[in-house]
């Protein structure tokens, strides 16, 4: 019992003025709010996508927009700054294939004191597809006259290939990537210059290093 009465006092009496200043300020500032006339304002904001699953990708278009209504107080909601609210989705443990997802209102972040009365659109498609790694030969991507063109003698790429990152479909589409145009300064010995892999979809990225060494010898 003693012990008891030694955490009463140490817990609500140690610093008793602040705490009693602090629970009247908690107090007063509810009843500032409470006593305030609600309001609604709508606005449109950004939706995230969270923890996609590693070796996977969306290849859909999901909406990622999500307009709200919100309630609360004018001094609030006329302070509101567009950090103070964000929506998100989380595919955590998603597996592969085309899934509805709801927006859930607990995953709205909205400042304490105002609320979520309308929300849309409240679900949005995905479409989850596996990656796989392959590695891709390169083609130079030369643009020059063909009299010049007649004087090259051999082109040589370096690397040879580069590892892509893409659904299994697309590979499908292409044999081999190419070059960023490259436009030779000089026509004769050789030449040598550097160019960024592309790539022919969006879905597809290159593993490590996208640049490549070009060398293009002349007559």
């Amino acid at each position: 019992m003693a012990s008891f009465s030694r955490f009463i006092r140490t817990t609500f009496l140690t610093n008793f003025s602040f705490k009693l200043v602090a629970l009247a300020l908690s107090v007063a500032l509810w009843w500032f709010i409470a006593g305030e006339n609600q309001i609604q304002v709508g606005l449109v904001v950004p939706l995230e996508i969270r923890n996609i699953p590693e070796g996977m990708l969306i290849t859909n278009k999901v909406e990622r927009q999500v307009e709200l209504r919100l309630s609360g107080p004018p001094s609030i909601l006329g302070n509101m700054k567009p950090d103070d609210i964000s929506a998100a989705i989380d595919l955590s443990n998603s597996r592969a294939g085309r899934r509805i997802v709801g927006i859930e209102e607990r995953s709205i972040r909205v400042p304490p004191g105002v609320k979520v009365t309308r929300m849309y659109p409240t679900a949005v498609e995905v479409l989850l597809e596996r990656l796989e790694r392959r590695r891709m030969p390169i083609t130079a991507r030369i643009v020059a006259p063909p009299a010049i063109r007649q004087k090259i003698v051999r082109i040589e790429v370096e690397p040879r290939t580069v590892e892509v990152e893409a659904p299994p479909a697309a590979f499908s589409q292409v044999a081999s990537l190419s070059t960023e145009e490259i436009v030779p300064e000089k026509a004769k010995g050789l030449y040598s210059t550097t160019a960024r892999v592309e790539l022919w979809t969006v879905h597809a990225k290159i593993v490590g290093n996208p640049v490549v060494r070009v060398r293009i010898q002349f007559r």
